[in-house]
């Protein structure tokens, strides 16, 4: 990628993290073009989730499925991602997607610390709730998504960073069959030491996978990043796997390059 245009997904990552947090420019909110939002309230965990869908341009004038992407932390994310994704498809050679960011209504930070946790940490009381998202994805989620919209129930990607990273590798290292494609970004493996991969599904079914950390994370993202290769590697059969250090990135600035990469990925291998 050029230098101009690093530069440029920075410019338009920074553009859209000030409009998912209700920033203001006189009296009315910047809203991004082509999406919508649904509310759901779960009667697994009753936390009120904000779907939020962002549409490829030509939806309304066609009859096609899409393939869809689901994001986690999408309170943060969601602009991100769909910023990345629209400026990635500007020459109309990128494969279209819907993209359905997962949020919450309301934010205290703990929400999602229980729902991407697979196992109570000591350190973390409110924790652990990773299997019944799982639930919440499954019979709440998805159903709502596909009733409304056109997307493939076989092409399903999920965006995961930090803790959504390790919801995402709780998946995988339990052969969960919710998703076919992941792109895991900085995973928190290193969760209550190591535990997912202490508690692993006997039989494993083929996946596609993209892998990253940033190469000035820490030496606890590093040892996270390399133990869950090395399982992908010894026990999974991939599709498609890469796996790869984000030369300058941290923890923060990792995810940008790391949705950048996850969707050029996903294109250059028809997912």
């Amino acid at each position: 990628m050029s230098k101009f245009h690093i530069i440029t997904i920075y410019r338009l990552a920074i553009f859209y993290f000030l409009t998912i947090n209700n920033y203001t420019f006189g009296q009315s909110l910047v809203t991004i073009p082509s999406t919508n939002e649904l509310t759901l309230t779960s009667s697994i965990n009753k936390i009120e989730y904000n779907l939020l869908i962002a549409l490829p341009f030509d939806y309304e004038n066609s009859t096609k499925e899409y393939p869809v992407i689901y994001l986690l932390d999408a309170n943060d994310d969601f602009s991100l991602l769909t910023s990345i994704y629209r400026r990635l498809q500007s020459p109309n050679e990128f494969k279209e997607y819907v993209i359905v960011g997962i949020s919450y209504k309301h934010y205290p930070k703990y929400h999602r610390r229980v729902d991407y946790t697979p196992s109570k940490d000591v350190k973390a009381e409110k924790s652990g709730g990773a299997q019944k998202f799982v639930n919440i994805l499954s019979d709440e989620v998805f159903p709502t998504i596909e009733n409304k919209y056109r997307v493939k129930e076989s092409s399903r990607t999920l965006f995961g960073h930090s803790l959504g990273g390790l919801f995402c590798s709780y998946l995988l290292t339990n052969n969960s069959s919710l998703f076919d494609n992941y792109v895991v970004s900085s995973p928190s493996v290193w969760w209550d030491n190591y535990f997912i991969l202490k508690n692993l599904n006997s039989s494993f079914s083929k996946k596609a996978i993209f892998l990253s950390v940033g190469s000035n994370e820490t030496p606890m993202m590093h040892e996270s990043y390399n133990k869950l290769s090395k399982f992908i590697n010894n026990n999974l059969l991939t599709s498609s796997k890469k796996a790869i250090t984000l030369n300058g990135e941290s923890h923060a600035s990792a995810k940008i390059r790391a949705y950048t990469d996850g969707l050029r990925w996903l294109f250059k291998n028809s997912l």
